[in-house]
This record gives structure tokens, C-alpha cells and sequence, in this order.
């Protein structure tokens, strides 16, 4: 009877199908075994503060891949700020396997380009402060002019550079202001009271002074609103007969 069974077609089918899953199964777990590693791990090294040289040859040697990614910092330059994951120490612990991708984020190994704000024509002080926003530093250099702290110039690398110039981020630039040796010239201040600041700036082209405008509006939602902005008050004030050294700053407070 065993014999019988046995020798059916539908035992032999059976057998083959039942050794088919089988080895299925567990060539599916070894697979699964070689894939994840598993049981295999390594403390994740700490690649902070190493150069993209120094991680690289690291991950050579834990068998590791890296991904890099480069950000604008005032940290030294190529550099790694930042790993995920985090390094494994004594309050963390991080484990990751052979062939796994270190996420690193390095400082980039050029600073951050800079344009040379306007600043030709300005006071001392007005320039320092769009230098400093800039992040640009300032070397300053007198000479003789009747224009007390007024810029006359600026120079990158001994030569003369204007508005828009890129400069490495954190470069230094000579800015030349005049001494004010001599007697400036004395203006009559302007009254612009009631005026836009275009027509503010069309009727001082001929005079050499600064506005520094201030937005008292809160209406002044886009462009278009500020330009139609009127000054309702001015510093110094217009009074007949007052004069000021041209150059001058002149603060304009506009409103809708």
C-alpha cells in the first residue's frame, strides 16, 4: 500500500512542491541574513570637526559610505558641523552596520560671496552700519577734504571698487572718509515736507546731502505704497536762513 502511495504521481508532486517552499524559505531567511547583516553592527564613528579627507578615509576604514552636504559658516572651513547619526559615546549609544550611508554636513571650503553695498557719498557712521549688515569690516583711511566723515572712496586689494563688487564674506575693505580740514560749504537745508522721496532725491541731485528715510507707515504694505509716501516730518527742520554742511544726512519720516 506505502508502496503504492509512494509511487503515485500525486506523493512525487506533493514531495517536490513541499521541497520547493522549503528551500524557499530558507534561502529567502538567508538572503534576508546577508542583506541586513544581521547580528553585525559597529559603534558609529564621530566624524565631527574632520576634514572631508580625514571622514572619507575613516569611512574606508569602518566600511562605510558617505553622503556630504555643504553649508555657508563662519566655522573653519571644510569641516564637519554636523553627522547623522550621531556619534556613538558614553550617554549615546549609536550603532549602524557595513555599507551604511553616514549623513555628513560640512562648512563650505570658499566663504560666502558679498556685493559692496552703496555707501560712496555717506556718512562715517551710515557706512559702518551697512558694512557691519554686510558682513564686510572696514579699514578707514583720512584724507584731506572739506567733507568732515563723508566717504570718498573704496578700495579692495589697493584699488578702487564701486557698488555690486563681490568680496568674499568677512573681507576688508578700505573706505576713504574726508578729514574735513578747510570750512565745508553751508547750505540752506530744504524743505521737503509734503514730498515723495522720489521728489525729495530729484530735488537735492545738484545738493550733496544724505537722506536717511524712516517709514512711519503702517499702510505701506508694498513698493507702490512706499513710493507714495509723503515726508511729514524732517531732521534738521527747514527754517529760513538755517545752513548746513553739505554732506549732511538729512532723516525724512514718511507716511501714507
Amino acid at each position: 500500500m506505502w508502496k503504492k502511495i509512494k509511487s503515485s504521481p500525486f506523493f512525487r508532486h506533493a514531495a517536490l512542491a513541499l521541497s520547493a517552499v522549503v528551500l524557499l524559505i530558507v534561502g529567502t531567511l538567508m538572503w534576508l541574513k546577508s542583506y541586513t547583516l544581521h547580528g553585525e553592527k559597529i559603534e558609529t564613528p564621530n566624524f565631527m570637526g574632520m576634514s572631508l579627507e580625514e571622514a572619507t578615509t575613516l569611512a574606508k576604514e569602518k566600511n562605510l559610505r558617505l553622503a556630504i552636504d555643504s553649508v555657508y559658516s563662519s566655522k573653519p572651513l571644510n569641516t564637519v558641523i554636523l553627522q547623522n547619526p550621531v556619534p556613538f559615546s558614553d550617554s549615546t549609544e549609536s550603532w549602524v552596520k557595513n555599507q551604511r550611508i553616514i549623513y555628513l554636513t560640512l562648512v563650505r571650503s570658499t566663504k560666502q560671496k558679498i556685493k559692496l553695498p552703496a555707501i560712496i557719498d555717506n556718512s562715517k557712521s551710515l557706512a559702518a552700519t551697512k558694512l557691519t549688515i554686510a558682513g564686510l569690516n572696514p579699514n578707514w583711511e583720512y584724507q584731506s577734504s572739506p567733507y568732515k566723515d563723508v566717504v570718498l572712496d573704496v578700495k579692495y586689494k589697493g584699488s578702487s571698487v564701486e557698488k555690486g563688487f563681490l568680496l568674499e564674506k568677512e573681507s576688508t575693505v578700505t573706505v576713504v572718509v574726508g578729514k574735513g580740514q578747510g570750512e565745508a560749504a553751508q547750505i540752506q537745508v530744504p524743505n521737503l515736507i509734503g514730498k515723495t522721496i522720489s521728489e525729495a532725491n530729484i530735488e537735492l541731485s545738484n545738493k550733496n546731502f544724505q537722506l536717511v528715510p524712516v517709514f512711519n507707515c503702517s499702510d505701506c504694505k508694498t513698493a507702490a505704497d512706499s513710493a507714495s509716501a509723503v515726508i511729514e516730518q524732517q531732521s534738521p527742520e527747514f527754517v529760513e536762513g538755517l545752513t548746513v554742511a553739505e554732506g549732511s544726512e538729512i532723516i525724512i519720516f514718511l507716511s501714507k
